[in-house]
């Protein structure tokens, strides 16, 4: 995650990595030249031999809670009651490390034996070392929705991607071998938040990491109907390390004073990295370990990756312009996400009495990113609210800050002049998510239980994942939401979506002025047509507070989908013919065919007033590009142009009748 003046840059690895650099497809971690396997798994019951021992004990972790301090919202001291540690691996050694026993923690933090009986030990006298594991392999709960197939929270915590060392924590017990019940010394095996208290290791960072996994799990297992989420079986590898920053991974030849501190998922690898802090520092450097929407947001990007489908193409965002609609999907995904499941399940991620005073009424709102911590009366500077996005705001008046005497704002949009502009939007993505699926005092209409059609909709089983589709964003996902609903959106949802967030869905009226098609939703399908269909273009300027200097992704460009089979079966050439209606003359447009899973350039290259379809793959999905060029042009407000795209050997490409 980059924080730079105050932008929100939100990031996730992909194949291509934001500013054009490439990062390995696995991360090499500058620390260690080699690699080191993870210890193998305690999940079988050792028998213990005739009048074992009970182990009796809980596992539990501190955390640092959220407080308010001069209007802002930053960490500070642990909650005032520790958590449990659910669902982890426990394991038993004797006095010379041989294992004697595993366990698990159950939902309370109790630990048990493997199938949840009393963790047994054999009655020989001497000393154990009772350890809890960052890790765990556990069947899910989904009881509460009978024909759910079932589904394991699969996941480890580890220091780095060479040790492959877990983070765990330890109590000694000592028995006489007389078969008596025992307790672990002391009663509680605990993980703590802070430094002084944890030989600076911050254990219960690992731990608070490891408790978000849990929580998400078992919100998915109750909130997605009955929709195979089995998708999530594979194991999740996390990172994290107090004092290091995995942008490190990335970047192992640059010196670590200087690389920006960030969290990201790497796609396709289902491994997620944790900013723990730079060269040491837990205290002023920025670190992401008690920041749970942001370990959230990253979550949701493995939730994305696994159970549905990733088009983004990754790279810079900030929450400020207008950008590709897969990123600002992915991206609002994520925010959504991180403030989602802290909403609905704070009684397990934060219960601090003194934080639910202060959110009162509307509860956790918020997608939250902050650095430093104020401990008591000791404060750490910098303890800071890097960002702070309520996404129960209305779209026209969402949060603001000023840069350099520049007043910038998160993805503020204004659903009459710039109808659509919301699905190239992160921010506006996150919000039009979360006023659709929670209860909040303002801003939101009561739609909680509506978290199952958003699944659906994501899903690669009866959403927008599904193999069918291609070029996906919020445009592809609010169509197939309505779908989900049987044909038509809740009166509330349209709402939202129309009047309070520009995220118009296809089909609106305000895409068309006198027959003219103003705007073809993001990947709409191109089909050939033996009668005219016009559309209108109108360019923006490369505008600083809008399109970030670049092509504006809304109005100086058209997408459309092209499939070999039934949008140029038999057709050699698109020609583009654009016809000037008002505004700045002359203005340059050109086509250009991107194959699925690129990247868009402002580069002008590759442009061209006609193209030669005749060749392309049948297998392979294309997105046409209608492209004003803008770059260094001063473009009137009222700029309009028509077009058609005319075929050879005749006819038109239109959209096809249904998205």
């Amino acid at each position: 995650m980059f924080k730079l003046l105050g932008f929100l840059f939100l990031l996730f690895i992909t194949g291509c990595f934001s500013g054009g650099d490439s990062p390995s497809p696995v991360p090499v971690n500058p620390v260690c030249p080699t690699t080191t396997a993870e210890i193998s798994e305690c999940n079988a019951t050792i028998t213990p031999g005739t009048s074992p021992v009970t182990v009796t004990g809980t596992a539990q972790f501190f955390k640092r809670t959220t407080t308010l301090y001069n209007g802002k919202l930053i960490l500070g001291i642990p909650i005032p009651a520790a958590l449990p540690i659910k669902f982890a691996e426990v394991r038993v050694l004797n006095t010379t490390g041989t294992v004697v026993q595993c366990g698990t923690t159950n939902a309370t933090g109790l630990l048990k034996a493997v199938d949840g009986s009393p963790l047994l030990i054999p009655n020989t006298a001497g000393t154990y070392t009772v350890s809890v594991l960052s890790r765990g392999n556990h069947a899910m709960d989904v009881s509460a929705v009978p024909t759910k197939p079932a589904f394991q929270l699969y996941a480890s915590v580890k220091k780095d991607n060479c040790s492959n060392v877990l983070h765990s924590i330890s109590a000694s017990v000592t028995t006489t071998g007389v078969g008596a019940t025992i307790s672990t010394s002391p009663a509680a095996i605990i993980a703590y938040a802070r430094e002084s208290e944890s030989a600076s290791a911050i254990q219960g960072a690992a731990f608070n990491i490891y408790n978000n996994l849990v929580t998400t799990y078992e919100y998915l297992a109750t909130n997605t109907g009955t929709v195979n989420i089995s998708c999530l079986n594979p194991k999740l590898h996390v990172y994290w390390q107090a004092g290091f920053n995995p942008a490190q991974y990335i970047y192992p030849d640059q010196d670590p004073t200087t690389v920006e501190n960030i969290s990201f998922y790497l796609r396709g690898y289902n491994e997620l990295y944790i900013n723990g802090g730079k060269i040491g520092n837990v205290t002023t450097a920025d670190t992401d370990h008690f920041d749970d929407a942001v370990i959230l947001h990253e979550l949701g990007h493995r939730l994305e990756d696994a159970c549905g489908k990733m088009d983004s193409p990754g790279g810079k965002h900030n929450g400020l312009f207008r950008i590709d609609p897969r990123l600002a999907w992915s991206e609002g995904w994520g925010n959504f996400i991180g403030a989602h499941i802290i909403k609905n399940n704070l009684a397990a991620i934060n219960p601090d009495p003194a934080l639910l005073t202060i959110l009162g009424t509307p509860g956790w709102v918020y997608y939250l990113d902050t650095t430093g911590y104020k401990d008591g009366v000791d404060f750490n500077p910098p303890a800071k609210e890097l960002i702070r996005l309520d996404l129960t705001k209305a779209g026209n008046n969402p949060e603001s800050f000023i840069s350099l005497g520049q007043t910038y704002y998160y993805d503020k949009v204004d659903s009459t002049l710039n109808p659509g502009e919301g699905h190239f939007r992160e921010v506006s993505i996150a919000r039009s998510l979360f006023k659709t699926t929670n209860t909040c005092a303002s801003g939101c209409t009561n739609h909680s239980d509506y978290f199952d059609e958003v699944w659906k909709s994501m899903d690669k089983l009866t959403g927008m994942g599904q193999i069918i589709y291609s070029f996906r964003s919020s445009v592809r996902f609010y169509n197939l939401l309505k779908t989900n609903f049987g044909g038509t959106l809740p009166a509330s949802i349209d709402v939202t979506l129309n009047s309070d967030e520009a995220q118009q869905r296809d089909g609106n009226a305000s895409y068309t002025n006198l027959g003219n098609l103003t705007w073809p939703p993001y990947g709409i399908k191109l089909v050939p047509s033996g009668t005219v269909c016009t559309f209108e273009i109108r360019p923006k300027n490369e505008d600083a507070t809008v399109t970030n200097i670049l092509s504006d992704q809304r109005y100086s460009n058209h997408y459309f989908y092209i499939d070999k089979s039934t949008s140029v079966p038999s057709i050699s050439q698109l020609t583009l013919n654009t016809v000037y209606v008002a505004g700045t003359t002359p203005v340059s447009f050109g086509l250009r065919l991107y194959p699925g899973g690129y990247a868009f350039e402002s580069s002008t290259a590759q442009y061209s007033s006609s193209i030669d379809v005749s060749a392309i793959s049948v297998t392979t999905p294309y997105l046409l590009n209608v492209r004003a060029f803008t770059t260094g042009v001063t473009i009137d407000p009222s700029t309009r142009y028509t077009y058609t795209i005319t075929t050879t050997p005749g006819g038109y490409l239109c959209p096809a009748p249904t998205f």
